[in-house]
C-alpha cells in the first residue's frame, strides 16, 4: 500500500509543481487556453455529486469495489490543489491564476463526491425496499 500511495503522489506532485514554478504570464496564457474560469474550476466537484446520486440510485455497486484507489487519488489531488492555490496565491497576490490548481482540487473532490454520493444514494434506495 506504502508504494501505491508513493506512486500516486509521485504522478501528481508533478501536475502541482507545473503551475506553482510557472510564470504569470504562462498561467494566463493556460487559463485562456483552456477556457478556464470559475464555473468551469468547479465543475468536476458538481458533476462527482451528480454521477454519484445517479449510479447510487441505479445500484451501480461496482465504484465501491474501487474505494481505496479512487480515496487515495482524491486525497492526492485535493492536497495538491488546495496547497498550490495557496501557494500561487502568496506568490501572483491574484486568485485568478489559481484556477488550474483548483480544478485539480475540485477534480479530486469531484472523485470522493461520487464514492459517498454513490454509496448514500445506494443505501437509502436499499432502506426504502
Amino acid at each position: 500500500m506504502n508504494q501505491i500511495q508513493r506512486a500516486i503522489a509521485l504522478v501528481t506532485a508533478p501536475l502541482g509543481l507545473i503551475f506553482l514554478l510557472s510564470e504569470q504570464q504562462d498561467l494566463w496564457r493556460f487559463i485562456v487556453s483552456t477556457e478556464l474560469n470559475w464555473h468551469k474550476a468547479f465543475m468536476p466537484a458538481a458533476w462527482g455529486i451528480i454521477l454519484g446520486a445517479v449510479l447510487g440510485l441505479m445500484k451501480v455497486d461496482v465504484v465501491q469495489k474501487f474505494a481505496t484507489w479512487m480515496t487515495w487519488i482524491s486525497t492526492a489531488l485535493m492536497t495538491f490543489g488546495a496547497v498550490g492555490c495557496v501557494v500561487i496565491y502568496f506568490e501572483h497576490r491574484e486568485w485568478v491564476f489559481a484556477w488550474p490548481t483548483m480544478w485539480l482540487f475540485s477534480f479530486g473532490l469531484g472523485l470522493y463526491l461520487l464514492m459517498v454520493m454513490q454509496l448514500k444514494f445506494s443505501q437509502k434506495s436499499k432502506e426504502g425496499k
